[in-house]
């Protein structure tokens, strides 16, 4: 449930590169692999393990095809790392380290210089027995592929290391055809466990992968411990560590990423609801990070992927009986958006973003259960700690809290305009931010005072009488309220325009019935509209629902599973005139 939460409140930094704009994949032709970011950006390795049940593959891509270098039979594991500075321990352990910070232990030191023997070869075969016919004489061979094939020797830390046993080696091989090979950023090393060099490769037009042989039953490999489908892509960027990229069908995805978002145990309709959402999100934003060479990331910045490791038996049921299922709106995936619980409706798009999305509108959600841990919230701040919070958000000294309006609400009830006025000034937060700010849990909230008084509730009362003493709202005609500054304001009356406080009457229509706002006349029932001044040494932000509110409610969904509701039916209530296809 957390990481629900966690996805609901980093997804919203994509939002401006999806959200109402086109989407990134043609339905003409509907892709059917993605590529998942392991590793990349801050997150890069100095060194990648690999290991298999049954055996692995190492090879080179490029034109759409996998060409296959060399294989790896059984359980054993290789490494592949950064062609860098490295010391070997005594037990054969390969470190990274940084020659101008000294050597963290003692070993062998390694580095990027090394020496070519002879020319380029035919191809991989030839490059390994020239490496193998070399070991026989002592010297570290190995198969090369850069812009060619060839034969390598050594992983010297230093231009001058290496000229000295350049010279020792023309000596042991009896040959002058050497040639110093200065570092590269783009150099690969493959080795096994035991550290034994067994290919370099430069990342240039051709690209190096790993996959699990056809004998491994379940088709999966351990990248770092933890167990994926699919193929492995191994890039190395100028200045930068290793990029490791999860290729796999896109319905196998889905398998390692549905119970992360919703847990496994759910209603089987909520579950196939919450993969079809997943699934459009997927589409939605193929391409997301091309120029990282990936469509999306494996953490809350897209959707939570666990590969292998973190596949449920429901879940991958769920995947299986919706596939190829999105949600579209004009025959385009939609911009999918969820979180935990809405707290009995959810929102518009505009009122969270700003940005209108005709398939995102506040809908009732009455199926959700009122006891779950994240129905309902508290949360409670001093003055003192309001000063500090928005000092650290905005950069500007309020002084001392004396008050937090909620001047606006949505039609759903959600505060849109909420004001925090100090001694030294005043802010506004519009929609979500002040969410955002003070770290609430929804935008779906009211606030008391722990001590203090406060005033202007915006509860009105019938009859007449002098309404400058009264808060006035107005509903706009996007079904929000806002504040109405009394007297002075024109209002439209049976009769026509009347200022407020004047000699007129100016009704307003309640859900109570009629009540006069201004002038002499008498009216009945009241107004409540939910808006609140605050005055005191305490405020108490009281809540219910868990993230942003726009789309589909999880915990909503689960109750419409509960109560008989197909996937279809559920997702077709969150999301305004879309389909299923």
């Amino acid at each position: 449930m957390k990481k629900r939460f966690l996805l609901v409140l980093t997804v919203l930094l994509a939002f401006c590169l999806s959200v109402g704009g086109e989407s990134l994949v043609s339905a003409a032709s509907w892709p059917e692999t993605v590529r998942i970011g392991l590793y990349y950006g801050s997150s890069t390795v100095a060194n990648v393990s690999f290991q298999s049940r049954a055996g692995l593959e190492i090879g080179s891509f490029r034109n759409d095809a996998f060409q296959s270098i060399l294989t790896i039979q059984g359980g054993s594991s290789v490494i592949i790392r950064r062609d860098s500075f490295f010391i070997k321990s005594p037990g054969g352990t390969i470190s990274v380290y940084n020659p101008a910070e000294g050597k963290p232990f003692e070993g062998e030191t390694l580095g990027p210089y090394h020496i070519q023997i002879g020319g380029s070869v035919a191809g991989y075969p030839d490059a390994k027995a020239s490496a193998d016919l070399y070991k026989q004489f002592g010297v570290t061979a190995y198969p090369v592929f850069e812009d060619g094939w060839y034969v390598w020797a050594g992983f010297y830390p230093d231009a001058e290391t290496a000229n000295q046993e350049l010279k020792k080696l023309a000596d042991t091989l009896g040959t002058g055809n050497l040639k110093l090979i200065s570092p590269s950023n783009a150099r690969l090393v493959v080795q096994s466990s035991l550290a034994e060099p067994l290919l370099v490769f430069s990342d240039g037009q051709y690209k190096l992968r790993v996959r699990p042989l056809p004998a491994n039953n379940p088709p999966v490999l351990a990248v770092n411990g933890k167990q994926y489908r699919g193929e492995f892509e191994i890039r190395r960027y100028p200045d930068s560590d290793l990029t490791v990229i999860n290729i796999l069908n896109i319905e196998e995805y889905l398998y390692g990423v549905v119970p992360q978002e919703l847990e496994h145990t759910a209603p089987l309709e909520a579950l196939k609801a919450q993969a079809v959402a997943a699934r459009t999100y997927t589409y939605r934003n193929l391409g997301k990070y091309s120029k990282w060479g990936f469509d999306l990331t494996n953490t809350v910045s897209d959707q939570v992927y666990a590969g292998y490791d973190g596949e449920k038996t429901t879940t991958n049921m769920a995947v299986d009986q919706t596939k190829g299922k999105k949600i579209l709106y004009n025959g385009s995936p939609i911009s999918v958006f969820y979180f935990s619980s809405s707290g009995g409706r959810t929102e518009d798009s505009e009122n969270v973003w700003g940005t209108p999305i005709a398939y995102l509108r506040s809908v009732p959600d009455p199926y959700e259960s009122g006891d779950s841990y994240n129905y309902s919230w508290s949360k409670t701040f001093t003055a003192e700690d309001l000063r500090q919070i928005l000092f650290l958000s905005s950069d500007v000294d309020l002084g001392a809290i004396q008050s937090v309006t909620i001047e606006e609400v949505s039609a759903a009830g959600r505060p849109i305009k909420v004001k925090f006025v100090g001694t030294k000034g005043q802010i506004t937060y519009y929609r979500q931010d002040a969410r955002t700010v003070l770290g609430l849990p929804s935008n779906y909230y009211t606030i008391s005072s722990g001590s203090g008084s406060s005033a202007g509730t915006g509860t009105g009362s019938s009859g007449g009488g002098s309404s400058a003493s009264r808060t006035v709202y107005a509903i706009n005609g996007d079904g929000s309220v806002r504040k109405v500054d009394l007297p002075g304001s024109v209002a439209i009356t049976a009769s026509g325009k009347t200022v407020i406080g004047g000699s007129g009457s100016v009704y307003a229509v309640t859900g109570s019935g009629v009540s006069v706002i201004s002038g002499s006349g008498s009216g009945s029932g009241s107004f409540t509209t939910g808006l609140v001044e605050v005055k005191g040494n305490v405020y108490v932000f009281t809540g219910k629902g868990w993230g942003h509110g726009v789309g589909m409610s999880q915990e909503g969904a689960k109750g419409f599973a509960r109560m008989g509701y197909t996937y279809d039916q559920i997702l077709k209530h969150y999301f305004t005139g879309v389909t299923i296809e």
